[in-house]
C-alpha cells in the first residue's frame, strides 16, 4: 500500500529546505515537513478547477516575499515531477542556491499563484509565523475539531501539520497537548471526509523538529493512522 515519491532519507533534520521523504496512497500524502504540500495539491487542483482549502499548523506558513515570486516558474507548473518541483531555485548572494519552495513559505507561494481558483479559505493554527497577506480567511479553534471537519461543505484541500498538536512545556522541551482520544478522533473525521470526496486531496506533516522530535512526531502520527485507517509507519533504518 502507498509509493515512495522521495524515498526515505533517514530521520534527519528538515529545516526550511530539505525533504526526508514523501509518500502517497492514493489522495493521502504524508511528509516529513510541507515543503513539498503544494505539488502535491496540484492533482486536484488541475481536475476541480477550484477548490476549498484548510490549513492546520503551529504555523501559518505563508511567508511571501516578491523576490521568491519572480522566480516562480510559471510555464507549465501544474506538470512538474517531484523532483523538478524540490529542485526550483534561484542564486542569492552569498553563491549559493536558495529552494524556492520552503517550509515557511510554499502556502504564502500557493495563495499568490492560485487563489482565484480557491474558493474559501480556513486555518486553524497557533498564531506562529506569518499570516497570508491578500485573502479572508475563517479561523478556527482546538476545541471546534474534529467535530468541524464533519460539518465542511463543497471539496477541499486539507493540510495537517501534526505540530498542531504539541507545544512548549513549562521545561522548555516540546510536548504533545492532546490526548490519544482527541488525535484519534480527527484521523476517522478526516477519513470520512475523504471517503465522502470532502477532502480532495490530504496532506500530512510530521515536522519533527517541531513536535518533541521524530519519536514524537511518529507517535503522533500511528495515533492519528488508527483513526485514519492507513497502514503506514517509517522505515526502522536511518
Amino acid at each position: 500500500m502507498g509509493d515512495w515519491l522521495v524515498e526515505f532519507q533517514g530521520r534527519n533534520h528538515s529545516t526550511a529546505i530539505k525533504l526526508n521523504f514523501l509518500w502517497q496512497h492514493e489522495n493521502v500524502f504524508i511528509m516529513d515537513n510541507h515543503r513539498a504540500a503544494l505539488w502535491c495539491w496540484l492533482a486536484a487542483l488541475k481536475e476541480e478547477g477550484e477548490l476549498n482549502l484548510f490549513h492546520v499548523d503551529r504555523h501559518f506558513d505563508a511567508l511571501f516575499s516578491k523576490q521568491d515570486y519572480a522566480h516562480f516558474p510559471h510555464a507549465d507548473f501544474e506538470d512538474l515531477s517531484i523532483g523538478e518541483y524540490l529542485a526550483c531555485g534561484y542564486d542569492n548572494d552569498f553563491f549559493a542556491v536558495t529552494p524556492l519552495f520552503r517550509w515557511d513559505n510554499y502556502l504564502g507561494l500557493f495563495v499568490e499563484k492560485f487563489r482565484e481558483r480557491v474558493g474559501s479559505w480556513a486555518f486553524a493554527t497557533h498564531g506562529k509565523g506569518t499570516p497570508p497577506h491578500s485573502i479572508r480567511y475563517a479561523a478556527y479553534e482546538p476545541w471546534e475539531f474534529p467535530a468541524a471537519i464533519g460539518e465542511l461543505k463543497g471539496k477541499w484541500i486539507f493540510n495537517l501539520d501534526l505540530d498542531y498538536f504539541f507545544g512548549r512545556m513549562g521545561n522548555g522541551q516540546m510536548g504533545r497537548l492532546f490526548t490519544d482520544e482527541y488525535i484519534r478522533g480527527w484521523g476517522q473525521a478526516l477519513a470520512h471526509a475523504v471517503e465522502q470526496g470532502t477532502v480532495r486531496t490530504l496532506t500530512i506533516s510530521l515536522s519533527p523538529e517541531c513536535a518533541a522530535g521524530w519519536e514524537g512526531a511518529e507517535s503522533a502520527l500511528q495515533v492519528f493512522l488508527d483513526g485514519f485507517g492507513v497502514n503506514f509507519s517509517i522505515p526502522d533504518q536511518g
